[in-house]
């Protein structure tokens, strides 16, 4: 039996549930992901005092549970490149304040004030990294800078929309294709590089991927939503599949059996495997090629790829740390199996089994912080000690 010890020899001095940003946007990404999806599916049954609209949910599910995620993973990642401890206290209150405003204002009163929030939270996340980065006198990851500034202009202007009844057609591609780059990015970075180090711990050589195929992929994507935009949806299709094919192309090189010894390693690389799948899936859509409709295939991707990345590398900011390394809190396997049975579900129509199976997982995952929060925040808190 494995003792719980921790597996690093350096923690942050802040205790608490404002000690860094994981703490708190983890668990309000969770919640939120089940009370959206709750009130989306069954708000004929809930007598509710507002109408939510298709320009509502799906806004909430990428730039609220997403947006949430994104503020989560990124002020918490950033020690990484700027050596400093990660940001916490009353910076991330007014994060957390105004995301919650934002969800509400949504709920209750579509106003320019709403908008304003929303941008506010973005261009907040954004402005605590460049800061940091000052501060750290390090590398900047200006990436990720222009993604939260272009994520905030992009919910400002999606409510401002929504109040004046102008969405256009072709404003739902927006979020899914940025979120799709961002997974691309960032998944396409982190997860072969845990598998890598697991790799080496078990006194492998892990294979070296091609350089190129990351910029293609994405190069194929940016082509893909050209196609999107003007209405193209046979270049769409066929430039969504080749970034499927590249991305499998990528998955190809990484340690893959690390995953067979790890839980953590094993969900994480299952959740990415939705990129490629979902897709490989909107592309075949597009053309009546393939098995599922548009909606389906969307649905895929982002509940499979955004949600099971989410859950699945937010899970090491809470897991266990053992002399072996990091492992899954009981309950974290259970709650990912539920999300991967709920895109499935989604995928084949089965509305109110999906809805409930998303629910209970995202809920059940929402508890596993409970204990979390009073503990020293882990250095670093996505991976065990760098000399195991």
């Amino acid at each position: 039996m494995t003792t719980e010890v921790n597996s690093s020899d350096r923690v942050w001095p802040k205790t608490g549930l404002w000690a860094a940003s994981y703490r708190v946007m983890f668990p309000l990404a969770a919640l939120w992901a089940a009370l959206c999806v709750a009130l989306w599916q069954w708000q004929a049954n809930l007598d509710l005092p507002f109408d939510l609209s298709l320009g509502w949910h799906i806004h909430e599910m990428t730039f609220g549970f997403a947006g949430a995620a994104l503020a989560g993973y990124l002020l918490t990642a950033c020690p990484s490149w700027t050596g400093r401890a990660p940001p916490s206290g009353w910076p991330l209150r007014v994060l957390a304040g105004l995301w919650l405003t934002t969800r509400l204002g949504l709920l209750v009163d579509l106003s320019p004030l709403t908008a304003a929030t929303s941008l506010a939270f973005f261009w907040g996340i954004a402005a605590l990294l460049a800061y940091e980065a000052h501060k750290g006198g390090k590398h900047w990851r200006a990436g990720f800078l222009f993604f939260c500034l272009a994520a905030g202009l992009g919910s400002a202007l999606w409510i401002t929309a929504l109040h004046t009844a102008t969405l256009p057609a072709w404003a739902p591609y927006l979020p899914v294709l940025g979120f799709a780059l961002l997974l691309i990015v960032v998944g396409g970075q982190l997860v072969p590089a845990f598998l890598s180090r697991a790799a080496i711990r078990r006194n492998e050589i892990p294979r070296e991927e091609p350089l190129w195929l990351a910029p293609i992929a994405l190069g194929a994507l940016l082509m893909a939503a050209m196609g999107l935009f003007a209405a193209r949806t046979d270049v769409a299709a066929g430039f969504l599949r080749l970034t499927a094919l590249l991305l499998m192309a990528r998955m190809a090189f990484w340690s893959l059996r690390s995953a067979f010894h790890d839980p953590l390693l094993a969900i994480l690389t299952l959740g990415y495997l939705w990129l490629p799948l979902g897709l490989y899936l909107w592309g075949a859509s597009l053309n009546g090629s393939g098995p599922l409709s548009e909606p389906q295939a969307i649905h895929a991707l982002i509940m499979g790829a955004m949600g099971g990345l989410i859950l699945a590398v937010s899970a090491r900011s809470i897991a266990k740390r053992t002399p072996d390394g990091l492992r899954p809190r009981r309950g974290t396997l259970i709650a990912f199996a539920l999300i991967w049975l709920a895109t499935c579900a989604r995928m084949f129509d089965a509305l109110d089994s999906a809805a409930a199976l998303w629910c209970t997982g995202w809920t059940l995952y929402a508890l596993l912080y409970l204990p979390a929060v009073t503990r020293p925040v882990p250095r670093p808190v996505f991976s065990g000690a760098r000399n195991t």
